[in-house]
């Protein structure tokens, strides 16, 4: 018998999962409250930022470097560009936690890099302004993901192989039964033998004793005064040092304009789960509006610091800043994949993939991915070193 699979919720994350489980063969349907593709969820904003040198560890480059190769295999498959190349830029100040980290990993794990002096980043990289203290470590590897292409290439290709996709479709109830879950909307309930939902900020409208916190991110559009912002001459950076506010810039593929955001703690603020889903994402707040502001000046020379496009889009987060991907313990063949806390887009795929190898029984996931497992937020949260 074809075990019958949902997936609730249609961002990066479920997507990816719908795509591997139809790969697997399985009978599977997508539901999304929206349209694939929407710029309400965490995927909005245009592009998303790649690298394979991650300070987190080893087991997320593993990640990033199958990511790479389903996003190369879907950009065959649907004939479609969805990754620009170019590099990722990190830059701090030498002794600081996150930039050790970045630089360990990359040691260690023998990936290609360069250590670039501020001498060297000036000279390379003329539109980013360096403070005098601080240094880069270029991944050779690193470069944008396109959010929205990437969406709906992932749902089609899904569709091809069978998958079904239903829009504007919001699941009001999740409940196990007799053996499977059956799924409540639009008046209509309907039975699967396992759901995963991959609902990010909404999930506690359907779970609300998930251990997740929901992030509102604001991002800001920019325009060049003159050349030097393609992604060679200006590729995605992010810039951490102790002290002061970290930021994050993107180029976009016209190779004029550009993506700005500023990551310190004011600026993430925290927000109750349901009003985060509810927001409106096409506007930015007084706050977030003169912070972005303010800091653009502070990181980009060459760069009108008028603000002609951006918005807010929520994250789920959770206490260690790592997913939740796994069977919930109290509720029966249905899993989830939430809480990405930041790391979605980019590990979207590999983790897909996951969780379809998980519920296919190929692997399991407290066992051979315990740094994932739902299972560990039963116990006390540890302190984690955070960005």
């Amino acid at each position: 018998m074809t075990i019958k699979i949902a997936v609730v919720g249609l961002g990066a994350l479920g997507c990816a999962t719908l795509l591997a489980l139809a790969r697997k063969g399985f009978h599977v349907e997508g539901f999304e409250q929206y349209r694939v593709g929407n710029n309400i969820g965490a995927s909005g904003g245009r592009t998303r930022q790649h690298r394979l040198i991650y300070g987190e560890g080893a087991a997320y480059t593993t990640l990033l470097q199958r990511a790479s190769q389903l996003w190369h295999q879907l950009e065959e498959e649907q004939q479609i560009q969805l990754f620009w190349g170019g590099g990722f830029l990190t830059i701090g100040t030498p002794d600081s936690p996150w930039f050790t980290a970045v630089e360990n990993s990359a040691k260690q794990q023998n990936l290609p890099h360069e250590r670039l002096s501020r001498v060297a980043l000036n000279q390379r990289f003329p539109r980013l302004n360096i403070d005098e203290d601080e240094e880069g470590i270029f991944d050779p590897a690193g470069g944008i993901l396109l959010t929205h292409e990437l969406l709906l290439a992932s749902a089609e290709q899904a569709k091809q192989l069978g998958a079904k996709v239903h829009e504007q479709t919001q699941i009001n109830e999740i409940v196990a039964r007799d053996g499977g879950v059956e799924l409540t909307f639009n008046g209509e309930v309907r039975s699967f033998d396992r759901v995963i939902v991959t609902t990010g900020a909404w999930s506690k409208r359907l779970f609300p004793d998930l251990p997740i916190s929901s992030r509102r991110l604001g991002m800001s559009f920019h325009v060049g005064k003159a050349t030097g912002f393609d992604n060679v001459a200006f590729p995605p950076t992010m810039r951490v040092s102790a002290g002061r506010a970290m930021w994050n810039t993107q180029p976009l593929p016209d190779g004029k304009n550009f993506k700005f955001f500023v990551g310190d703690a004011e600026l993430n603020e925290l927000h109750d789960p349901e009003l985060v889903a509810t927001e409106a994402t096409g506007s930015l707040t007084p706050v977030l509006h003169e912070r972005l502001d303010r800091h653009v000046a502070d990181a980009v020379n060459g760069a009108h610091r008028t603000i002609v496009g951006g918005g807010t889009w929520p994250e789920a987060y959770t206490h260690d800043q790592a997913p939740l991907l796994g069977e919930l313990k109290n509720h029966p063949h249905v899993w989830i994949g939430i809480g990405l806390s930041g790391h979605g887009f980019k590990l979207a795929p590999a983790l897909g993939e996951l969780l379809a190898q998980a519920v296919a029984g190929d692997v399991k996931i407290a066992r051979d991915w315990p740094l994932f497992s739902p299972e560990r937020h039963f116990a006390e949260p540890q302190a984690v070193y955070s960005r």
